[in-house]
């Protein structure tokens, strides 16, 4: 099934509701520990606000610096932006609202698939909830099945088939792996506290790969 949507405004809608939860964390929110294992909320929005304004040459500086790995790149972005006060932080990311910047060759669909799945690993600890749009999520599903490096979702579920039970929504072959679809993505993009919302006989192998 062929989802168009703008992405770009998909995105900013993302970026303005989670700027909205945002604003209801007290102190104690901010520094609570995110589903990506080295971060706390604050780094991740630290992470979310690096990337909306990456620009060639200061990314391959900053490449230089961190030996040429990208992951550890990305790493010291957000801890350095998300050491900044709650407020302060809120304030730049609201800033990236209207923001349609990617680095040269990228699409803005990788905006989305990183906005969409850092703000659950926001939310979701924080006891926060939305309500995603479906063209959204069907078009970050669809994006992120093929992608390798660098969240490495096609070697991850290669030989499965993934399976949406709220949405007509379906990848690859093998045994399944069934479940909602906003957890489906979670689950691809390596993280396994949403593995519990998952059920069928792919469900083992995918946990191992994780």
């Amino acid at each position: 099934m062929e989802i168009l949507i703008d992405t770009w405004q998909a995105v900013d809608e993302e970026r303005s509701a989670l700027a909205d939860d945002l604003a209801t964390l007290d102190d104690s929110q901010w520094d609570a520990q995110s589903l990506c294992a080295k971060w706390k909320v604050r780094h991740v929005v630290g992470h979310l606000i690096f990337g909306a304004d990456m620009k060639t040459g200061p990314v391959l500086a900053g490449m230089l610096r961190s030996g040429m790995n990208f992951n550890r790149f990305i790493a010291r972005g957000g801890l350095a932006i998300g050491a900044a006060p709650p407020g302060e932080l809120l304030g730049q990311f609201r800033k990236t609202i209207g923001l349609h910047r990617t680095l040269k060759g990228a699409q803005p669909e990788i905006m989305l698939i990183d906005l969409v799945c850092h703000s659950d690993d926001i939310r979701r600890p924080t006891g926060m909830t939305r309500s995603v749009p479906e063209t959204t999520l069907l078009t970050v599903a669809d994006t992120m099945k093929g992608i390798g490096f660098p969240i490495h979702t096609k070697k991850r579920i290669a030989g499965l088939r993934m399976s949406a039970t709220d949405s007509d929504w379906s990848a690859g072959d093998g045994p399944s792996v069934e479940g909602p679809l906003a957890s489906l993505i979670l689950v691809m993009a390596g993280r396994e506290a949403p593995l519990k919302d998952l059920s069928g006989d792919g469900t083992q192998t995918l946990r191992a790969r994780l």
